[in-house]
């Protein structure tokens, strides 16, 4: 949303976010700054009521402000401080005890992360890239042991990127994947048991 209001006119953040602008006289004798600062006021409101969507205009109409529609907004989808803290609470908890489940691909590891570390950044709790790679690789189960070691060893994991990170365990995951099916099948050897009648 700051993007978007923030890309028309920097100052109209600040409407946002302050409230909005003094307008000093009534109407008839409003000065230059006065129809400045209407004006100024109602751009912000109307491009947040550009920026929400069907069911999201619904819930702020009626707002006069831009001010009063990011208010509504913001406790809509993050809740009162204490529904705040409380989900920043359970994503930091879900943070802290990922891991790799069985059966998952790294891809689909990584989508799971990104959701998790995504809702943090949205409540503004943010870890730096370095402690996001460090997490991914502790997450990763046994059998990859030999790949995180390697990783440790040759990068300097405060400059790695999660995406470079990512990418270079899918074509490690792809190779394992390979190796599986060229490899032959083990040889089943018949084993013959001697009978021995006793009569």
């Amino acid at each position: 949303m700051e993007l978007f209001i923030g890309s028309t006119d920097p100052d109209l953040w600040n409407i946002v976010m302050d409230g909005p602008l003094e307008v000093k006289e009534a109407r008839g004798k409003w000065t230059d700054e006065d129809k400045k600062n209407f004006q100024l006021n109602s751009k912000a409101t109307n491009l947040m009521y550009c920026a929400v969507g069907p069911e999201e205009y619904h819930r702020v109409t009626g707002c006069k402000t831009a001010k009063e529609i990011w208010d509504k907004l913001q406790i809509a989808h993050e809740g009162t401080s204490h529904v705040k803290i409380s989900r920043i609470n359970s994503l930091k908890h879900d943070f802290e005890s990922f891991i790799m489940k069985p059966e998952e691909s790294i891809k689909e590891m990584n989508d799971r992360f990104t959701t998790i570390v995504n809702s943090l950044r949205n409540l503004e709790v943010e870890y730096p890239s370095g402690d996001l790679v460090r997490k991914v690789l502790w997450a990763l189960p046994k059998r990859w042991t030999p790949k995180v070691t390697a990783i440790e060893e040759s990068k300097d994991l405060t400059r790695l990127s999660l995406d470079e990170l990512i990418g270079s365990l899918i074509t490690h995951e792809e190779k394992l994947r390979r190796e599986e099916v060229d490899e032959p099948k083990k040889d089943r050897r018949n084993i013959a048991f001697k009978v021995s009648s006793y009569e």
